[in-house]
């Protein structure tokens, strides 16, 4: 399964940001939608799902929750039947791709008029990999900022030019924070990452709507 399969039930995290965004009763398209995790919390809040997973097994879990679900590579993905969605959601997915900019400028034809992508991205400015640098270090993991099937990687300033670049106007920059103090208030990590997001930020989560 892939490493990113989970729901993150962290109000701070990804995942709940992203549900709280969409809300409920809306059409969405979820990009890497994986066994469905965050698939079945939209369906419960009455969402109406299309997915897209290159992973057939984990493809095959999430139709349990998604109207319908396409096994392929986004980068190779046929036109869709569908334009009206109300949010198209890529979290942890362009980081993954070879043109990232390409798939952006061709979602725009599948969201409505007022319709939203929600994006998330790793930050690779981020206190820990500096911290690595210092001392020679650039190890790749299996899942993290430094995911070994990364392709791409973000600051702050790139994660809002790439957006910006696929023509998209961005309504709203959140982040994810990572914080070196280990028992520190959630709220208060927060707090801190929001103020110097470059530096304590590990994802970045994007709303952004087309031009």
């Amino acid at each position: 399964m892939p490493n990113y399969d989970f729901f993150d039930q962290n109000p701070y995290g990804i995942h709940k940001k992203a549900l709280n965004l969409v809300g409920r009763k809306k059409r969405v398209l979820e990009i890497g939608c994986a066994t469905g995790q965050l698939s079945r919390r939209l369906a419960e809040n009455e969402c109406d799902i299309i997915g897209v997973e290159v992973n057939k097994e984990s493809a095959d879990i999430a139709m349990r929750y998604c109207k319908e679900v396409l096994v392929c590579d986004i980068e190779s993905m046929e036109s869709l039947e569908h334009n009206d969605f109300d949010f198209i959601l890529l979290l942890d997915v362009l980081e993954h791709l070879r043109e990232p900019v390409a798939i952006l400028v061709r979602l725009k034809e599948y969201l409505k008029r007022g319709g939203f992508i929600i994006v998330s991205l790793p930050n690779v400015a981020n206190w820990r990999v500096r911290w690595d640098l210092i001392f020679g270090r650039f190890d790749y993991c299996e899942c993290g900022i430094l995911d070994k099937t990364h392709l791409r990687f973000f600051t702050e300033a790139s994660a809002r030019k790439i957006i910006e670049d696929a023509g998209y106007e961005i309504v709203n920059f959140d982040i994810v924070p990572t914080m070196p103090f280990l028992r520190i208030r959630a709220s208060c990590a927060y707090a801190i990452a929001k103020y110097r997001p470059n530096f304590f930020a590990r994802q970045f989560l994007i709303t952004a709507k087309p031009k």
